[in-house]
């Protein structure tokens, strides 16, 4: 009798460990997939394959990250602007507003080009006219400093690309200026 007791409970604990290793891969595959399929990551610090969700998020990372270096960028021009340009400085709170939305928009678009050029696209943009304004090649030194500093991947680029950013940092630092006097009372 107790031998087959003893058989019994060895019975027994082969299964459960059996059911054991059946649950844990249910769970698995219960944690890991939505209902659509999709590979999900709930566990932190681990990484899944690249689906949607990480689509989602990586998208929204890049927009807060572009956010944050076209407020950066406006934040410093529009300090040389106030201790260097005296029609910047006798702009009303109004005018003020508007030349920052202006100039975050225009930087916004700066980055799309940038971002083209590192992916090895040609954006179109029609460059400005040559100029020897002072504030013109201040303004357009501050944003080249800024950008090669923040898209390091620009000095990988040709020769004949690097000058097209050139180009692009003077058109946007001749619309800033073209802002300021047409926003000047």
């Amino acid at each position: 009798m107790e031998i087959l007791f003893a058989v019994l409970i060895l019975v027994l604990i082969i299964l459960g460990l059996r059911n054991r290793k059946k649950r844990n891969k249910e769970w698995v595959k219960e944690e890991r997939y939505e209902e659509s399929g999709d590979w999900i990551d709930k566990r932190v610090g681990e990484r899944g394959s690249y689906g949607s969700l990480d689509d989602e998020m990586e998208a929204n990372r890049a927009f807060i990250a572009n956010q944050s270096k076209t407020n950066d960028l406006a934040r410093e021009l529009q300090a040389f602007l106030f201790a260097q340009s005296t029609g910047f400085q006798q702009l009303n709170d109004v005018a003020l507003q508007q030349h920052l939305k202006v100039c975050k928009s225009e930087i916004g678009a700066l980055f799309g080009y940038y971002e083209q050029w590192m992916k090895g696209q040609e954006p179109s943009f029609a460059p400005a006219k040559p100029s020897t304004d002072p504030h013109l090649q201040a303004l357009k030194k501050i944003i080249l400093d800024f950008s090669f500093d923040r898209f390091p991947k620009l000095l990988d680029l040709e020769i004949a690309q690097i000058q097209k950013i050139d180009l692009a940092a003077s058109k946007l630092a001749h619309q800033i200026l073209a802002e300021i006097a047409r926003l000047r009372p």
